[in-house]
């Protein structure tokens, strides 16, 4: 059984690594039973394929810890992967997956909402999938987004409305319970990854945007539970990854929203591939 780090999993997924793994992950094969909260941790098991996995990680705030455990298809343990590198890396790639299939592809402008620990990888995955040129990131806290923007070569706002503004791509990382700009701040033509809002009582995006958006999500069933912004706009989605993968037909709407709660089959498909790169660069401890 191979044990990854924190470092030793960021070094064995790179993201276009990641965002290949999104594909198995919302493909045919797959189970993502419901999340569960047991004491202080979130609970998530799912297949892929042959592999299966459970990630336990720390829902306790500023305590970013856990593991996703990994199993091959006769039940032995393959491996031990970080859980919260291994998240932020696998949300990135399912908003990587999603723009991909959806935004623009002459899209070069992007605005960063949020600059907490999502925000990097979900700024990488971006940039993956689009020629970007122009990156413009805003935070409830201004220095963070300065930080964060002076890192990725790009600039800050002072509102989200301006950082919006120019943005043919738009990803929203926060622990929001209310919009976070008007719908007349956005570009006629523009495709939204929403990452935050995942409980009933949270929100980002206008619920007007959502009402007339083409709508993605993971998981129909996850979504009707977790996703705040669909919920409070009573929105159904109209398509889910695997709906989209099979028939991209999307990309004729001017408007696009892929709303992500996470499920675990994106936990699942990263691992593995963590794991199989791990073991081809030798990386981790092998117990």
């Amino acid at each position: 059984m191979r044990i990854l780090t924190a470092e030793d999993t960021r070094n064995a997924l790179p993201m276009a690594d990641a965002i290949d793994a999104m594909r198995l992950a919302f493909g045919p094969d797959t189970e993502a039973p419901q999340r569960q909260l047991v004491g202080s941790s979130f609970i998530m098991p799912g297949r892929v394929q042959q592999h299966v996995a459970i990630k336990v990680v720390s829902t306790v705030p500023g305590n970013p810890v856990g593991v996703v455990a990994v199993f091959d298809g006769e039940g032995a343990p393959v491996g031990l992967v970080d859980g919260p590198t291994l998240t932020a890396i696998r949300t990135g790639a399912g908003a990587g997956l999603a723009t991909d299939m959806l935004a623009p592809r002459d899209a070069t402008t992007f605005a960063m909402i949020g600059a907490g620990a999502m925000a990097r990888d979900q700024i990488t995955a971006i940039c993956e999938v689009r020629d970007i040129a122009r990156i413009v990131v805003w935070s409830r806290d201004l220095s963070k987004a300065a930080a964060l923007a002076d890192d990725v070569g790009g600039s800050h706002a002072d509102r989200p409305d301006e950082a919006v503004r120019d943005a043919a791509i738009v990803t929203t990382a926060t622990p929001s319970t209310t919009p976070l700009f008007v719908v007349s701040a956005l570009q006629p033509r523009v495709h939204i990854n929403a990452i935050g809002a995942y409980t009933p009582a949270m929100a980002e995006i206008p619920p007007e945007f959502i009402r007339d958006a083409f709508v993605v999500v993971e998981d129909r069933s996850a979504a009707a539970q977790e996703a705040g912004d669909l919920i409070q706009a009573d929105k159904k989605p109209d398509a889910t990854m695997a709906e989209l993968l099979a028939s991209p037909a999307a990309r004729q709407y001017e408007r696009t929203l892929f709303k992500s709660v996470g499920i675990a089959t994106m936990d699942v498909a990263a691992a593995v591939r963590a794991l199989e790169n791990a073991e081809r660069m030798d990386l981790g401890t092998v117990v």
